[in-house]
């Protein structure tokens, strides 16, 4: 799916110049990654790792204490990268220039594009806080902290909204995209009417039925 230009350039992989250790254990995490979303977390081994990343298992266990820290590895790993992206995604500079309708489909790819491009997050982020009520207060944090940010960003442009209450109108949307998402994500456990549909045709009937609700007019900056 085209990105528009309002987020072209985020990306959900860290760039940068990496110590060999670094890399090593970063390999061994995008290894973890890939197995946790293709078989599961419990179905795989860190000899499974190992193999995947093309190191010994025992350079497995010199970088990490078992597979739960590799769980745990991951988990850091994500939510970090979760926090840089979604402070980038939502600084105000970003969108200086940009209506309602763009910010929304902003969040729509972007969120998307985590979902294919990365669908071990998930796996990690559900066994790491399955057990650990401090896990789990962290991560709910951060998507508390990106949705503040979010909704100021749709708040800043209040005079676009005609729903007589926007405040509320707001958070009804951002709650609404969030369970379809969800939806979307799971769609295996909780069958959609729209799993068939493309992402493309997915924005755009999200967009309009929310730029409805919100009385926005629909069309773009772009």
């Amino acid at each position: 799916m085209a990105r528009s230009r309002w987020i072209s350039d985020l990306h959900w992989v860290r760039e940068g110049k990496q110590s060999r250790s670094q890399k090593t254990q970063n390999a061994l995490l995008d290894a973890a990654e890939e197995l946790f979303s293709e078989q599961g977390v419990e179905a795989t081994s860190v000899a499974d790792v190992a193999a995947r990343a093309g190191f010994s298992v025992g350079a497995v266990y010199h970088h990490f204490r078992d597979k739960k820290a590799l769980l745990y590895g991951l988990f850091d790993r994500m939510t970090e990268l979760f926090h840089e992206t979604a402070k980038q995604a939502a600084d105000p500079q970003r969108w200086e220039g940009a209506r309602i309708p763009d910010i929304l489909r902003g969040y729509l790819e972007f969120y998307l594009e985590l979902v294919r491009e990365r669908p071990g997050f998930k796996q990690a982020a559900l066994e790491a806080t399955r057990n650990d009520p401090e896990l789990l207060a962290h991560m709910n944090a951060l998507k508390t902290e990106m949705n503040e940010d979010l909704t100021a960003l749709l708040l800043a442009r209040k005079s676009e909204i005609d729903h007589p209450d926007p405040n509320t109108a707001v958070a009804f949307v951002l709650d609404q995209f969030a369970a379809m998402l969800n939806q979307r994500k799971e769609s295996r456990l909780e069958p959609s009417l729209l799993a068939e549909r493309s992402d493309e045709e997915f924005v755009r009937e999200a967009l309009r039925s929310s730029c409805a609700y919100l009385q926005v007019d629909p069309a773009e900056t772009e």
